[in-house]
């Protein structure tokens, strides 16, 4: 199973060599914007900054934003040699922003896969400055900080969601070569591996259904698992991705990302179904690539796309849902 940190924040590549361009091959225009269907409506831009962007994830009041951003910065150095070397350093950070307005505020360096408490009061995420990343709680305002997991149960503990009920962190690790979902007491200890998988979410309706990504021969796919009886569902087939699925907070649709527009592209897009499966629409598509999808109380779904070249998060209602 894929290392959750690394794979979230891959730097767009240059799409063609400077310089080349000529009158008769003119550069492609990449998209500034996803491109949409009709079972979508309302597209908007929510973050417009140089940082790579993903990971959204929206208060229980519908007020703030929280995700993921990597900084990029490159510098000229001397080598030993006395050749001139380039060196790229990447900062990651957690970002919060209240919806719909321009300003925002980094609230911790060193920390990935934010996720808000279910009452709003903390938010929680991996700490990846520690040798082994763990499980940290802060405030609404990145004041403070507890450590819920101490790695014990693997190399690097990330993803991690509250159950409604508060009592439960569920979070995944690398347990050997494989990234395993388990559980813990919200501040710490009782630890239970559940099963093998990535991307996990807790339904806002159903305090015991997860949603998680899970790999099926070559490709990942979206199930459900019943924490009390540990029931296993597979919801998506298909030889392409789908994967990253969220529960709206009705608990009635899912959103998810997918690449079977155009398996061989490697651009992922988002859909939308019924929990149990059924009922799929696409929301966006074309040349860009899309991610992360989460729900926000007014129905709209936040996502990332790499629309001119640079990950950001956007939103979009999809109709009917």
């Amino acid at each position: 199973m894929e290392k959750s940190f690394s794979s979230v924040f891959v730097l767009i590549s240059t799409a063609f060599l400077t310089g080349c361009a000529t009158l008769s091959t003119p550069s492609k225009i990449f998209p500034s914007a996803p491109g949409t269907t009709s079972n979508a409506e309302n597209l908007t831009r929510e973050t417009n900054d140089p940082s790579q962007e993903s990971y959204p994830s929206i208060s229980p009041d519908g007020r703030y934003l929280l995700y993921n951003a990597v900084e990029t910065t490159s510098s000229l150095g001397m080598s030993a040699n006395g050749s001139i070397s380039q060196k790229t350093d990447r900062k990651s950070m957690i970002v919060k922003k209240e919806i719909g307005k321009p300003t925002k505020n980094p609230l911790v360096t060193n920390g990935t896969d934010p996720t808000w408490m279910p009452d709003g009061s903390g938010i929680i995420f991996s700490y990846v400055k520690p040798a082994k990343p763990v499980i940290v709680r802060t405030n609404p305002d990145g004041i403070g900080l507890n450590y819920i997991s101490q790695g014990e149960m693997g190399e690097d503990d990330a993803e991690p969601v509250v159950t409604k009920d508060g009592r439960k962190v569920i979070f995944t690790t690398l347990i050997g070569a494989s990234r395993m979902i388990c559980s813990m007491d919200a501040k710490g200890g009782n630890y239970t591996v559940l099963t093998d998988g990535s991307h996990v979410r807790i339904s806002p309706s159903d305090n015991n259904k997860l949603i998680y990504n899970s790999k099926v021969g070559e490709f990942i796919q979206i199930f459900t698992m019943d924490l009390l009886s540990g029931q296993k569902t597979q919801l998506t087939t298909g030889e392409y991705h789908n994967r990253d699925g969220a529960f709206s907070v009705n608990g009635q649709h899912i959103a998810f990302s997918s690449n079977r527009e155009n398996p061989k592209s490697g651009n992922t897009h988002i859909y939308a179904m019924k929990s149990d499966g059924t009922g799929l629409v696409q929301l966006t598509q074309g040349e860009t690539d899309e991610g992360d999808p989460c729900w926000a109380p007014d129905g709209q779904v936040y996502f990332y796309s790499n629309a001119e070249k640079n990950y950001n998060i956007w939103k979009v209602k999809p109709r009917g849902m």
